[in-house]
C-alpha cells in the first residue's frame, strides 16, 4: 500500500539531495548520525566522521584487552568518541579515557556517551598528555591521529577536504608528527606490560614501525584494512633486559677472589 509523502518531507528530501549532489556534502553530516561498530553515533561538521576501517583498530584493541582484568585505556584524539565508546561498550570492566583539544568534538563525544548509555568512559580536554597524571599507568594507549601529509591533503575529495576538520586529517607536514610525539612519551604512561595501537596511512607502516622501535617499543603486528592496505600497527613496551656485560664483570671478580 503506497503512502503519500507530505510536502515538507519532499522538501527535506530535495534539500538533502541538493546538498549531496551539488555541494558534495558528506551523507553522514546530512543525516546527522552514522553507525560505527554496531552503535549509533551523532556526527556534525567540525568533527571527523567515523570510518569503517577504524573498526579494525577497535577490534584489535578489544582482543588485546579481553583477558586483562579491569583494563585502563587511553584514546588520544578521541573526536566523536567512536573508538572510546565502542571499546568501552565491549569491555564492560574497562575504564576508558578519551582526550581531545577540540571542544566541539568533546561535546559531541559526551552526547554519544549518553546516546549509547556508556558509563565506563570519560572525555577530557588535553593536548596529548599535557593534562594527564604521569603517575597513572594505562594498559593500552590507542590513537587514530591526523596522519595525512600536507601533499596528500591537497588531493582529497571535496566531500572530505571541504567539510571535515583539517586538523583532524593532517598535521600539515609529513603525516608522521603525532606518531613521533605520542611514541616519545607513551612509555611513561604505560604499564610495563602495556600496548600502543595506532591507525596508520596505507604507506606509513615502515616509518611508524621505525618511530616505535626508536622509542623502545616492539612492533608486534601490522594489520591490513578491508582494501588490503596497511592500516593498524600494534606495539608493546620493550622488555628491559639486564646489562649482561656488568653481570659478566661481576662474575669475573667473584671468580678471581
Amino acid at each position: 500500500m503506497s503512502r503519500e509523502i507530505k510536502k515538507e518531507d519532499k522538501d527535506k528530501i530535495r534539500e538533502m539531495l541538493v546538498l549531496r549532489a551539488k555541494k558534495r556534502k558528506p551523507l553522514q553530516y546530512i543525516l546527522g548520525e552514522w553507525e560505527f561498530y554496531g552503535l549509533p553515533f551523532k556526527v556534525s561538521e567540525g568533527v571527523l566522521i567515523p570510518r569503517a576501517d577504524t573498526e579494525i583498530l577497535v577490534e584489535q584493541c578489544i582482543q588485546l584487552m579481553r583477558e586483562v582484568e579491569e583494563p585502563n585505556i587511553l584514546d588520544i584524539g578521541s573526536g566523536s568518541g567512536a573508538i572510546s565508546i565502542a571499546i568501552a561498550n565491549e569491555l564492560k570492566s574497562s575504564s576508558v579515557i578519551g582526550i581531545d583539544i577540540n571542544e566541539k568534538a568533546l561535546k559531541l563525544a559526551n552526547e554519544n556517551k549518553i546516546l549509547n548509555e556508556i558509563e565506563n568512559v570519560n572525555f577530557i580536554e588535553s593536548n596529548l598528555f599535557e593534562k594527564l597524571d604521569k603517575d597513572f599507568k594505562y594498559d593500552l594507549i590507542v590513537s587514530n591521529p591526523p596522519y595525512i601529509s600536507k601533499e596528500e591533503y591537497e588531493t582529497l575529495m571535496p566531500e572530505v577536504k571541504n567539510y571535515e576538520p583539517q586538523n583532524a586529517l593532517t598535521d600539515l607536514g609529513d603525516g608522521l608528527y603525532f606518531y613521533r610525539e605520542i611514541s616519545k612519551l607513551a612509555g611513561e604512561y604505560l604499564k610495563d606490560t602495556g600496548y600502543l595501537a595506532y591507525e596508520i596511512g596505507y604507506n606509513q607502516a615502515k616509518d611508524v614501525t621505525k618511530i616505535l622501535q626508536n622509542n623502545n617499543f616492539d612492533v608486534l603486528s601490522v594489520i591490513k584494512d578491508y582494501g588490503g592496505n596497511d592500516r593498524v600497527v600494534i606495539a608493546k613496551k620493550a622488555v628491559k633486559t639486564e646489562n649482561f656485560e656488568e653481570i659478566e664483570e661481576e662474575e669475573d671478580v667473584n671468580l678471581s677472589e
